[in-house]
């Protein structure tokens, strides 16, 4: 038996997708309310979760137009990636977790998850180009 498209724990990328977007926006409210935060920068995870969960949706709901959605998908989850990699600033300078503890966690989180989630993404567009060629072959 062989699979028809990638998975991680029985979710392909799509429900991945949904589930990471989902994720980041209820990450974002626990945060900015745990920290008392009165700022919108706060809300960047949610931000930028907000798009991978409708996408993702709309990959789940619309198959003919998967393979948009999940690039775009994906360009976001770099965006969360990379974002989150100015955490490195307050690891160089001695300060993580000190100065701005939520801050900085909220940074580490977007960086280790956007990472994880990019790694998924790339492994499920190689699956699926594995099984195209052999499929043609």
């Amino acid at each position: 038996m062989s699979k028809k498209e990638y998975q991680v724990f029985g979710l392909n990328a799509d429900k991945i997708s949904v589930l990471y977007g989902a994720v980041l926006i209820v990450f974002a409210v626990l945060v900015s309310s745990s920290s008392e935060s009165k700022s919108l920068t706060s809300y960047i995870p949610a931000m930028l979760g907000a798009p991978i969960f409708i996408f993702g949706l709309l990959s789940l709901l619309m198959p003919a137009r998967q393979k948009l959605f999940m690039h775009l998908n994906v360009l976001i989850g770099l965006f969360v990636f990379l974002g989150g990699l100015s955490v490195l600033g307050s690891l160089f300078s001695g300060t993580l977790f000190t100065v701005n503890f939520w801050a900085d966690f909220s940074r580490l989180f977007m960086s280790v998850t956007g990472a994880l989630y990019i790694l998924v993404c790339v492994k499920s567009f190689i699956f699926v180009r594995k099984q195209r060629e052999k499929n043609a072959s």
